[in-house]
């Protein structure tokens, strides 16, 4: 009798396999395509000329010309004058935020985007600052980061307005002038907004995007949602001693414990792999649409097969294995400036980007812990940790049913952003901060941001105001 038990155990585990794959279907449903009236050139044009401005933010502000920010915020104004009228406008450091009243301020909504850009490199076609427009793009530094998106919400919230249409609730435009740089512009709309007793319902920024094969096994493109970011941590380990003539040296420098501390932390499995919310709800939005049968039995029983998964995390790498686990990366190191003399001061920098529910704390404690040795001394020298998880719900709806209102036949999967973005900052006063950039791009595409020769479609310039229409009209 007892034989015949242990050998129901592993037919039965297969049976809740069997049925539990059968179950994992997809649960998307198509919207129907809305696409309106708009003036294109109109759009296109708006696009170009915000293109025009040198709006490079720099850490060294000798490379910053603070009278091209002035001149955009000036053509802003001008450009818009519906949203103007309707607005109460005010500036925070280089911030620019808007507000339009609605019949109650009970559930306001912040549409975000930054129209600073990173430094021109390498070598361009044509002028970066150009806003050339082709038959097909337009091209200039910020056509996809992130000006396009700026000027699909101007347009947008522009053509609502102009056709007498009213929101249901307070609705805010908030643009920075220093995301490239993590500046202040974004925080200082945060606390302005803290200030008013302002809390926001949704917050939409940039972030994801339509990308091809998001998944295995899925053909669809997918639109990738931000719902988290991971944290932004950067550690420097110092080792000091007296120095001296590298003639007589002792068994240990600075430079001989940091490389220890080097060899134990990279071969430490302290920073394990762990299933958060954000990575679940990409695996239970996609997984069901793959054509492998493989993938789709792993990924409906993840209760049985996650360690299977991780195996698979750990030898692929690269982002699929960064959205379990904090990562770390040695980047910097330093010692002495000559030769045949002993550092008397040596440094290794690490950068860790932090999996949602990891602190910077937590990291420290382990890297102690790890190195055993207290001559080495931890700093922290930036830190940002992990936002909070949001919420996938009816606002979230609103976001995927904009979505595929325009794009149809696109997946839409919540997703943990690795990147950063000025929304990070909202997390504290919201519990629905999205990040998505309504822009179909290929690899190619995505190359381009902070490289050379930056542009975006025209299709995606036309498809981004009509995306923010179909989210308008639901407010």
């Amino acid at each position: 009798m007892e034989w015949y038990a242990l050998l129901l155990i592993p037919i039965l585990l297969i049976l809740i396999v069997i049925v539990r794959t059968i179950q994992f279907k997809p649960n998307q449903f198509p919207e129907m395509k809305k696409k309106h009236e708009i003036d294109e050139k109109r759009v296109v044009e708006s696009l170009s000329k915000m293109l025009q401005f040198k709006t490079i933010s720099s850490s060294d502000k000798s490379n910053e010309d603070e009278n091209e920010f002035k001149k955009f915020r000036a053509f802003i104004k001008e450009r818009y004058p519906f949203i103007l009228e309707h607005a109460e406008y005010s500036e925070h450091e280089r911030g620019m935020l808007f507000k339009i009243k609605g019949e109650s301020a009970e559930f306001p909504t912040v549409l975000m985007s930054h129209y600073d850009v990173v430094p021109i490199n390498g070598d361009w076609i044509h002028d970066p600052f150009s806003g050339l427009v082709s038959d097909t793009t337009v091209y200039g530094r910020g056509a996809l980061d992130t000006k396009s998106s700026l000027n699909a919400v101007m347009e947008s919230v522009e053509h609502v307005l102009s056709k007498d249409k009213k929101f249901k609730n307070d609705l805010y435009l908030a643009f920075s002038g220093d995301e490239e740089i993590s500046g202040p512009s974004a925080k200082a709309i945060v606390e302005h907004l803290k200030s008013q007793g302002v809390k926001p319902y949704m917050v939409l920024d940039e972030g994801g995007a339509i990308v091809s094969k998001m998944f295995p096994g899925v053909k669809e493109k997918a639109a990738v949602i931000g719902i988290a970011e991971k944290g932004y941590l950067d550690i420097t380990l110092t080792a000091v001693s007296r120095g001296g003539h590298a003639s007589t040296p002792p068994k240990d420098t600075p430079l001989t414990d940091l490389s220890k501390a080097v060899t134990v932390l990279n071969q430490s499995k302290a920073f394990k792999l762990k299933m958060t919310d954000p990575v679940r709800y990409l695996f239970n939005a996609l997984a069901p649409h793959s054509k492998s049968l493989p993938i789709k039995i792993l990924f409906a029983n993840l209760w049985l097969f996650m360690p299977v998964v991780k195996m698979i995390a750990k030898k692929n790498g690269g982002e699929f294995l960064s959205m379990f686990k904090t990562t770390q990366a040695f980047t910097q190191a330093s010692g002495s400036e000559a030769s045949n003399v002993l550092p008397s001061k040596a440094t290794i920098g690490i950068n860790y980007r932090l999996r949602p529910f990891e602190t910077s704390e937590d990291v420290v404690r382990k890297i102690k812990k790890i190195i055993k040795n207290p001559n080495i001394d931890v700093a922290i020298t930036s830190v940002s940790e992990a936002t909070s998880v949001s919420d996938v719900d009816e606002a979230f709806r609103m976001v995927q049913r904009a979505i595929n209102q325009v794009w149809s036949d696109v997946l839409v999967a919540p997703y943990l952003m690795v990147a950063t973005t000025d929304s990070r900052n909202y997390h504290e006063i919201c519990e629905h901060v999205y990040k998505f950039s309504p822009m179909d791009v290929s690899k190619a595409d995505l190359a381009k941001i902070h490289g050379i020769d930056e542009d975006i479609t025209i299709e995606n310039v036309i498809n981004g105001v009509n995306f923010y229409i179909n989210l308008l009209e639901q407010l």
